[in-house]
């Protein structure tokens, strides 16, 4: 291969066909972003690829804002394809799945839904590859038809697909084991309470089929995994031997939207930038970064303790809460006024990456979304864990117990991904942990100290000689292989 800049020589370029490309995210946030983080890295390292988003309408807007800055400079910007949002009971301007929206299982019908129009929309356009988010499993057989190679893509983690595969292969009953220990991975034994388990790797609750999806992808081309090895190195070298044809970890992908469109207060929408004014106020590793991501959701009565939690642990925050969670009712009488020198609140979207990067973050509260933990450890920010839902509490085990860049916020009480098994976190309990945590060279400065040494780790992946970027050649080279050779294997 030739330059840093591109995998093709110029006579290569001459003679190359444009190769269209499909991506067909899931509609939900933390699905859609680093799909479109992906594809602005595609456009950057391989402009002779033709690349087209196939989303519903709804998600048009987020995903061209995303987008603007990778196509501003590109050969040939990415395209938009729509096709129907499935109609699975949610309001009629709503085309992201979130908790507090719909419910796990109506997430899963809706991946099975969407098929009928993804599938119209690939046999009338006929692409030369497809490379679409890993809940749809269902696109490789689709794929193998039109005899197309199917890439997935995962926005999880390799240790959170190996964990979930080997539940599956247990065939996990609740009621009948308090707590279930992986079997057959590298490192130390991971032993994980049945409560904290996501509902569909449970037997009377498995909706989602993880079994046909991992077979989906072992029968696919490959998979595109938003991870890099550096992070993660014997998950990664397991997963390739064990659960994919080929493996391609090119992660943080977050990481290239910096390195290659600079602004990244835009990335992921507009959102309110005076939070970073505030944060130039603030002592370098001064303030907790507070936040959930877009899919989870407190009930005001937790909200209520976490606003006290922060407002006694006399530590500078700045947390961000969502826009359905904007009811006055949770808000303490006067904590306001109380916090208003060292606290900081946004409400809706707020520019995450720009925030880690701020030298003011010393801690992240977070819920141990995949995305979140990447852009924590490429900006060299601990983490303090509050899993939630989903694979989250497995991602938590990964940090905490395996790399040991963060620490659990709570860890005498009852925890789940199911709402109605889950105990209030008390708000003496946080703030104590926030105060600890943030104590400096206190208990946890080894965290802080593994944190900081991984931030270089994750960001050199992403460089030119890293190891993403090798993963995301060879990637490139064996697509383009397979669609010369008209083969989907």
């Amino acid at each position: 291969m030739a330059s840093s800049n591109n995998f093709l020589t110029n006579s290569d370029k001459v003679n190359m066909k444009k190769w269209r490309v499909f991506l067909i995210p899931y509609f939900a946030r933390s699905h859609l972003i680093p799909m479109a983080d992906f594809a602005g890295l595609l456009l950057a390292k391989h402009p002779d690829i033709e690349l087209t988003m196939v989303i519903t309408p709804g998600n048009t807007k987020f995903i061209t804002s995303s987008l603007d800055k990778s196509n501003d400079s590109a050969q040939h910007p990415v395209q938009i394809l729509t096709y129907p949002f499935p109609s699975i009971g949610l309001k009629p301007d709503v085309e992201t799945v979130r908790m507090d929206n719909s419910a796990e299982s109506s997430d899963i019908e809706a991946s099975h839904m969407a098929r009928p129009g993804l599938e119209q929309v690939l046999q009338q356009h006929k692409p030369d590859a497809v490379i679409a988010d890993v809940t749809f499993s269902w696109i490789a057989a689709i794929a193998a038809d039109f005899k197309i190679p199917c890439l997935f893509f995962s926005p999880l983690s390799s240790f959170s697909m190996l964990v979930l595969n080997c539940f599956q292969k247990m065939r996990v009953r609740p009621g009948l084991l308090d707590h279930v220990t992986v079997l057959g991975l590298p490192g130390p034994e991971i032993r994980m309470p049945v409560l904290e388990l996501p509902p569909f790797v449970l037997e009377e609750n498995n909706a989602l089929n993880v079994e046909s999806l991992y077979k989906a992808v072992l029968d696919a081309f490959g998979i595109v995994v938003n991870t890099c090895r550096g992070v993660e190195l014997q998950y990664c070298n397991e997963f390739e031997k064990t659960e994919a044809r080929r493996a391609y970890f090119v992660g943080p992908v977050s990481v290239s939207y910096t390195m290659y469109h600079g602004n990244i207060i835009e990335r992921g929408g507009e959102g309110e930038t005076s939070c970073l004014r505030w944060l130039d106020t603030k002592e370098e590793r001064s303030v907790i970064f507070v936040s959930f991501g877009t899919q989870c959701y407190f009930k005001s009565a937790q909200l209520h303790e976490l606003a006290m939690g922060l407002e006694g642990s006399r530590q500078n925050f700045l947390w961000v809460v969502r826009d359905s969670d904007q009811s006055d009712e949770w808000i303490p009488e006067g904590w306001e006024e109380r916090i208003a020198d060292r606290g900081f609140v946004v409400r809706g979207w707020a520019p995450q990456l720009a925030i880690l990067a701020h030298a003011a973050i010393g801690a992240f509260v977070m819920q141990c979304g995949w995305n979140s933990i990447l852009e924590a450890t490429a900006a060299g920010v601990p983490m303090l864990t509050w899993p939630l839902a989903y694979e989250q509490f497995i991602n938590e085990k990964l940090v905490v117990d395996v790399i040991g860049c963060a620490a659990r916020l709570w860890e005498g009480g009852k925890r789940s991904t199911r709402e109605t098994e889950k105990e209030l976190v008390p708000r003496t309990v946080i703030a104590h942990a926030l105060s600890r945590f943030m104590e400096p060279e206190g208990e946890f400065s080894s965290v802080h100290r593994k944190a900081q040494e991984l931030g270089p780790v994750a960001r050199s992946a992403m460089a030119d000689g890293g190891s993403s970027m090798s993963d995301l050649s060879r990637l490139i080279s064996d697509l383009i292989t397979a669609m010369e050779n008209k083969t989907c294997q």
